[in-house]
């Protein structure tokens, strides 16, 4: 495969993180072989910070893809509401996804960060692979701002 199409395999979220990208090195790695080695390479749990962080992403680079969240009028993850709407996947809570768009928003009002994240030339979420010390690594740029 040219790396044309491998850079235009892995813009789709399914196969960078999926198994399609498994078969790269990338900055999770570093992270558990700093960290814990004996996780290596094993899938990493969804933990609640982790899904508002990913939240804040979307939110700020992608928000046409925010529907894919699940979110829960509920005041906690223990609540008996939030135990039957969730059905057991982790999902975010609306006072969660309110915090988010505060911060949203008041990011927006910084003329400079809104300037820089909302050019028009900017590229988002793009992709790139390296060889290193014969190793194939991956990483994904958030923003590509070329002014």
């Amino acid at each position: 495969m040219t790396k044309d199409k491998i850079l235009n395999k892995l813009r789709d979220d399914a196969h960078y993180y999926g198994d399609f990208g498994k078969q790269y090195l990338s900055n999770s790695d570093i992270q558990s072989l700093i960290n814990n080695p004996l996780d290596f390479k094993k899938p990493m749990q969804p933990t609640s910070a982790f899904l508002v962080g990913g939240y804040f992403h979307t939110c700020i680079l992608e928000p046409d893809k925010l529907k894919k969240y699940k979110v829960v009028q509920a005041s906690t993850r223990n609540t008996k509401a939030y135990k039957e709407i969730s059905e057991g996947e982790l999902c975010l809570l609306q006072h969660e996804v309110d915090m988010i768009e505060v911060l949203r928003d008041k990011m927006f009002e910084n003329e400079i960060c809104r300037d820089f994240i909302q050019n028009e030339t900017n590229d988002y979420e793009q992709p790139g692979i390296v060889e290193l010390e014969g190793n194939m690594w991956k990483g994904k740029a958030d923003i590509i701002n070329h002014d």
